[in-house]
């Protein structure tokens, strides 16, 4: 038991942990995961860039502009433990790595985004935690930003104990969907989700109150406008479809053998749901990516995991790509992306960095030339220092020397 703990902790807090001159760009000899073959010559541009020093901790999510850039979100100071200090960390960067400007954003407390999309107006909304501003402890915080960077306004969410942010939605009209976990409803660590309209304001608010943990990690909206949340309960997963005004229209937990943690999940082209976490059995304790499919209704079809017998490693970060096939980042001893077919079979798996320490691939995206970026962070003493990362591969998951 205290290994499962260990593992929901760090998968956990891993997430959480004036403008500043930028990073060091340093080279990293890229490497492949054991019994892969070596690495072919790359015909598009693809690179690795990290951003180095006390400025830089994490960045946990990415947006392709409308100008065709890329905007990050993350933390100056990645921490989960005290003492907490730092700022959330915007960055705006061209498809070639060159940064164009990067603000940051607190109080006197500590600040982190862990999420952004697009506002109609060509600008961002950047939702994340704050414990400089808001009712207590912890507090959710949704950020509106303009093109450049101004702020134009910012608003906090939660009760006089901690809220913790897992993601963001934007919905099809325009309207915002954040999401975690609250402290301040029934005392215990409680889902809790708000619908927000654009200027900031609550529509409704959804919470559970239960006797363990349960987190809402990740969510989608249907085509018909109904919501679908993804949430970890103890040592199962679980789904939640509620209708556009916040009611609960069905719910499931998956009481499997052993231990399942969801972090993500993504429609599949019959409008069914493709799961994504880890997965632990008790002998031997090891990690493996878990991956379960179910239905419309929320039914269980299958279940399966892989991984590496030598080392961790967890799907943190699940996108569906243009051809029907989704990508998997993970947090592992390496930059580790898989891309499987909606059977869960493994089309291939990339390690992309020398392992020797802890990499998470917090967010992807699919770029219009078929390659990806991906964001994330490297550890560099566990729970106090990581620096931040970005990293653009070609569309069968290599980086050129």
């Amino acid at each position: 038991m205290f290994k499962l703990r260990r593992y929901i902790r760090i998968f956990s807090l891993v997430l959480f942990a004036g403008c500043t001159s930028v990073g060091t760009a340093t080279p990293i000899t890229p490497t492949t995961a054991p019994n892969m073959t070596s690495i072919p010559p790359v015909p598009t541009n693809t690179w690795i860039r990290t951003f180095e020093g006390p400025n830089y901790g994490a960045f946990f999510d990415i947006v392709i502009t409308q100008d065709k850039n890329i905007l990050a979100v993350g933390a100056t100071n990645h921490l989960h433990m005290p003492p907490y200090t730092g700022d959330a960390l915007f960055m705006k960067l061209t498809l070639d790595s060159d940064v164009l400007w990067e603000q940051t954003w607190g109080g006197d407390g500590y600040e982190q985004a862990v999420s952004v999309v697009l506002a109609e107006d060509g600008g961002y909304y950047i939702f994340g935690e704050t414990d400089s501003y808001g009712a207590g402890n912890r507090d959710f915080f949704l950020l509106k930003i303009t093109e450049d960077g101004t702020e134009e306004w910012f608003e906090t969410y939660g009760g006089a104990r901690r809220e913790w942010p897992y993601g963001m939605l934007r919905l099809s009209d325009g309207e915002l969907l954040i999401y975690g976990f609250t402290e301040s409803i029934g005392g215990g660590r409680d889902e809790y989700a708000i619908r927000v309209a654009q200027d900031g304001n609550i529509i409704w608010e959804y919470t559970v109150a239960n006797p363990g943990e349960e987190f809402i990690m990740d969510a989608l909206e249907t085509a018909e406008g109904d919501l679908v949340l993804a949430v970890s309960v103890e040592e199962d997963g679980k789904l939640v479809k509620l209708d556009t005004d916040g009611s609960i229209l069905w719910a499931y937990t998956y009481e499997l053998a052993g231990w399942q943690y969801v972090s993500q999940i993504a429609q599949t082209e019959d409008s069914g749901f493709l799961l994504a976490g880890f997965s632990m059995s008790s002998s031997p304790q090891q990690a493996d990516t878990w991956l379960a499919r179910c239905t419309p209704t929320g039914e269980l079809e299958w279940e399966t995991s892989f991984g590496d017998p030598t080392f961790d490693d967890y799907a943190n970060s699940l996108i569906r790509l243009r051809d029907g096939t989704y990508l998997i980042g993970a947090i592992a001893n390496s930059i580790m992306l898989s891309r499987v077919d909606e059977d869960g079979n493994v089309l291939w798996r990339r390690s992309l960095l020398e392992q020797q320490t802890v990499y998470g691939g917090m967010a992807l995206t699919e770029l219009k030339d078929g390659g990806y970026l991906v964001a994330g962070l490297i550890q560099l003493i566990n729970g106090r220092s990581y620096d931040a990362i970005l990293v653009r591969t070609d569309g069968e998951g290599w980086i050129g020397n």
